[in-house]
């Protein structure tokens, strides 16, 4: 795609894109299926449903049905979170200087994830990344989670930013469909939790393999 207006709004994905959670998430999950006393979920499957809503992250890979379960799950999930992902969470390459120089540069930095938002706070502040940040938007402040465009059109509506200069950038299909959805230009990041032939194969407007490639995008 060839640019024909400048991009002055970023909407970042977290998880596989910004700081890579895999580890944490997963061990996340298994901790609270274990104390729940339930078989523990296939991991790869795990990976794959990173980026959607918690919910139904425990409806697919640890078929729980059981509403009632389902809410125990999730509040149970976010107590551990905090406490296993502190200690294995990191920015991938390149990511802090990327965010300072697109800052430095006027940019409007925003986060969509399908975190929670106050594990999202949590997490930014320890990575010393928040100062770059205009907003962030959890799961919470949106009816419908990813790939429903609910969170790009929120960050749209309060940064009052125009859909035609805002990019969308994510490692998961749900993140290209959510931007899609929104009307965005989208970027898939092929370093994360998708492969980049999941990637490809929803026809982002650009792919990049380094969080670094982001610069060359908006100049």
């Amino acid at each position: 795609m060839s640019k024909t207006l400048p991009i002055k709004t970023l909407i970042l994905d977290f998880d596989g894109t910004i700081a890579d959670t895999k580890d944490g998430i997963v061990q996340t999950i298994q901790a609270t299926l274990k104390e729940l006393g339930i078989q523990s979920a296939n991991e790869a499957e795990i990976k794959n449903l990173i980026g959607l809503p918690l919910r139904e992250t425990f409806t697919r890979a640890a078929r729980l049905m059981d509403s009632g379960l389902l809410e125990i799950a999730v509040k149970l999930y976010r107590k551990k979170y905090n406490q296993i992902d502190l200690d294995t969470i990191k920015l991938f390459p390149n990511v802090k200087e990327v965010l300072k120089e697109l800052f430095d540069n006027g940019i409007t930095i925003t986060v969509a994830s399908g975190k929670g938002k106050d594990a999202l706070l949590t997490l930014s502040d320890k990575l010393e990344i928040s100062k770059y940040m205009t907003l962030i938007v959890g799961e919470q402040d949106v009816k419908n989670g990813k790939p429903a465009p609910d969170m790009a059109l929120l960050i749209l509506e309060k940064t009052n930013s125009a859909a035609g200069k805002t990019l969308v950038v994510g490692d998961t299909v749900y993140d290209i469909a959510m931007g899609r959805a929104a009307t965005c230009i989208t970027c898939g990041a092929t370093y994360g939790n998708h492969s980049e032939a999941q990637i490809r194969g929803c026809n982002p407007d650009f792919v990049i393999r380094n969080f670094a490639e982001i610069v060359s995008i908006i100049k």
